[in-house]
């Protein structure tokens, strides 16, 4: 089946998509709720890992719904990865774990003891982490969190080898590390939510630079060419009722496209309620055809798809 979309185009230059309208075709009496993690396995089927009673939907390109699972079992979702083998490791901020699953919703590990958390910005795994990534080695890399101001190293099989990170705005240190992708060289990339920045680190942790240019960057993935997709929450969400409206019009959420210096590609942020307008983009994920799925939190709460126009 041919995708419909809108001949709405957003981005520009080489990145350029259109918009998919309606993508996501849930049952009766299902709704998207908190769309914030994103992935996407080998054979291209879509998990939108999410907090309504059916936390991990799957889907095909077309936004059939394939199958769910986890109901019951999330406290709060946060980001999903995927890693070669599709097995699928989640963060859940709402229980202070990460958990490694099979496609199928079998759990196989997990880190951090269910609902006890650490002491706040102890500097200990975990209090509320975020994210997950994995390295060419099999170790994983933790982004935690909205508790804490670290990222933790552990072995593939769980054992802790470093953690690195403090609160604070100065080199190395966090304001909730909210997003973590690695390159093909093993560096580390981390996306400081509340600096409005990406930091860049060694596998040891070691700082190198950090880049700006993105506003309460949200979730990082690196494409096949190595250049990066940033979810952007942008100004006007998730700030409290004493936001300043103006400079959410300035600062919108949306999607940039930079590369790994930090140089913009491409990227689009709206305000204006259009379709494929994003309100609070938090999660994306590129197919193999490279089509772009974006999660949205809070008003937004939905997955939207966006077609590469080649």
């Amino acid at each position: 089946m041919a995708t419909e979309t809108t001949g709405l185009k957003v981005s520009y230059g080489e990145y350029v998509f259109e918009h998919v309208p309606g993508w996501g075709n849930l049952p009766d009496g299902w709704e998207w709720s908190h769309v914030v993690g994103l992935g996407i396995d080998s054979h291209d089927r879509i998990y939108a890992y999410n907090r309504s009673d059916h936390p991990m939907i799957v889907l095909d390109t077309e936004g059939a719904v394939l199958k769910s699972w986890g109901e019951g079992q999330f406290g709060s979702a946060h980001h999903l990865f995927i890693a070669p083998d599709d097995t699928l490791f989640t963060t859940d901020i709402g229980n202070h774990t990460v958990r490694k699953w099979s496609t199928d919703g079998e759990l196989l590990m997990t880190l951090g003891t269910p609902d006890q958390p650490a002491e706040p910005l102890s500097g200990e795994p975990f209090n509320r982490p975020t994210d997950v990534a994995m390295a060419a080695d099999g170790s994983l890399y933790i982004s935690d969190g909205y508790g804490n101001a670290r990222v933790h190293h552990y072995t593939g099989d769980g054992q802790l080898i470093k953690s690195w990170g403090e609160p604070g705005s100065d080199p190395g240190q966090f304001v909730i590390p909210h997003s973590v992708c690695l390159d093909a060289e093993g560096l580390v990339y981390v996306a400081d939510r509340e600096n409005s920045r990406v930091q860049v680190f060694t596998p040891d942790g070691e700082y190198i630079r950090e880049w700006k240019g993105v506003h309460r960057p949200d979730h990082v993935w690196l494409d096949a060419d190595e250049n990066m997709y940033v979810a952007e929450l942008g100004m006007r969400q998730g700030l409290g009722p004493d936001a300043d409206a103006p400079s959410a019009v300035a600062h919108p959420s949306g999607v940039k496209v930079m590369n790994r210096q930090g140089q913009w590609l491409g990227g689009w942020g709206m305000s204006t309620g259009t379709p494929g307008d994003l309100i609070a983009a938090h999660s994306l994920a590129l197919d193999s055809k490279g089509d772009l799925y974006v999660g949205e939190t809070l008003d937004g709460a939905r997955v939207q798809k966006f077609v590469r126009v080649r």
